[in-house]
């Protein structure tokens, strides 16, 4: 069974029902032509057969409703349309009549549809039907008319017979290609995941590595400056070097403690303008080289949850911001809907089409021009396990925008 239409066989088989109904219409109409044009026709079997197979449509459309197997009645409606094919053939010239040509179409049906095995035993089925056809049978009913008019008829049936093959190929074939094609790219974009995640757990267990590898040396630099700074060294200027040192020792302790505690979520609805505007106030203050100017909203009173994760995403994009321009960033926050919008900037650098193709799905080699790296990696993949999104673009007058869109869960204010 072609896997792209396996797990769409329902909707497959209310196809094959549908088409199945225009074909029993359209066998309706000719007889009704052959009755008003005066045909002999063995009526009684070809009509008593195109009853069954319209009961029989019906009756597969009541049990597909049941949650009956869509594989096994689709199996059994082909053969049901094979035989019925066969019988009405068989009392209107055999082989000799052009819709013969009509074995094909379910044959193509289970081709596409069903197992191969099936396929192949229908295929050898019709073939056998066919070749009785040439001796099994009523005579051509047009035999006693003249040969233009019998010739009319002929070329008349081989038309229909043509335009109906025409119409199932074309209809499947080109269906089978679309989802050929979508199943090719979900596969594809499965494979990437599949890559992005690896890369994740790769970093994850570096992160952890590194974390278990320098929590003895900072507890040790920590223990020697707290000695030295109870020493008070003599050294003019010193202590004010070792109470830097002791600062910048914490807050690798402090950065440390993050990564332990990455997975747990922060759970209490905030006034997000606000503490947007602490947290920025925060990074400000540990990158004192560097220029932070932010806007937003006066008197803003949105409150909603904020999540752990979104944190780090902001300061690795922050962080982006100022080593890849002149150490000045723009901030600008803003609400488009129930959605955060946080457009970061920098005034220098400029990314090329490639980078931003690749940005956010694989580290790039960065010479800092535009200083996105893997830092911009991490910060896509939590936004995007957030639900979030991040567009980034090179601004007109020079440097890069980096917007990032999260949509947030608000409360009423208490």
């Amino acid at each position: 069974m072609n896997p792209a239409l396996a797990s769409d066989l329902p909707r497959a088989l209310a196809r094959v029902r549908s088409l199945r109904s225009g074909m029993l219409l359209v066998a309706l109409c000719a007889l009704a032509v052959c009755a008003a044009a005066g045909v002999e026709l063995a009526w009684l079997p070809l009509i008593q057969a195109w009853t069954v197979l319209a009961v029989l449509n019906l009756l597969l459309s009541r049990l597909s409703r049941r949650g009956v197997s869509p594989g096994g009645l689709l199996a059994a409606s082909l053969c049901a349309d094979v035989l019925t094919l066969a019988e009405m053939l068989a009392y209107s010239g055999g082989a000799a009549n052009p819709l013969a040509s009509l074995f094909l179409p379910p044959v193509l049906l289970a081709s596409l549809l069903c197992p191969a095995a099936f396929a192949w035993s229908l295929c050898l089925a019709t073939l056998a039907l066919y070749a009785l056809l040439f001796g099994w049978h009523l005579p051509w009913p047009l035999m006693g008319r003249d040969i233009v008019s019998g010739a009319s008829f002929h070329l008349i049936g081989m038309w229909l017979t043509f335009a109906v093959s025409a119409l199932l190929l074309t209809a499947f074939i080109t269906r089978l290609s679309r989802q050929l094609a979508r199943s090719e790219a979900e596969q594809r974009e499965a494979r990437a995941a599949s890559l992005r995640d690896e890369a994740w757990l790769t970093i994850g267990l570096q992160a952890a590595s590194a974390a278990h590898s320098l929590s003895t040396p900072l507890n040790t630099l920590t223990l020697l400056v707290d000695d030295w700074l109870r020493q008070n060294a003599v050294v003019p200027g010193l202590n004010e070097d070792l109470a830097l040192m002791r600062r910048q020792l914490e807050l690798c302790r402090e950065a440390l403690l993050r990564l332990r505690q990455g997975a747990e979520r922060d759970e209490a609805p905030v006034a997000v303008i606000d503490v947007l505007n602490q947290r920025l106030l925060a990074w400000s203050s540990l990158h004192p080289k560097r220029r932070l100017v932010s806007a937003s909203p006066q008197e803003d009173r949105h409150v909603a949850r904020l999540p752990a994760a979104f944190w780090p995403a902001l300061y690795n994009l922050l962080n982006n911001a100022a080593e890849a321009g002149d150490g000045m960033v723009d901030v600008a926050i803003a609400w488009q809907g129930d959605a955060l919008q946080i457009d970061i900037v920098n005034h220098e650098g400029k990314l090329s089409d490639a980078q931003c193709l690749r940005a956010g799905q694989l580290p790039l080699s960065s010479d800092k021009a535009a200083g996105m790296g893997i830092g911009l990696m991490l910060a896509q993949a939590a936004l995007t396990r957030l639900g979030g999104t991040l567009e980034l673009g090179n601004r007109i007058e020079g440097g890069v925008c980096a917007r990032l869109l999260l949509s947030l869960e608000h409360e009423e204010p208490r």
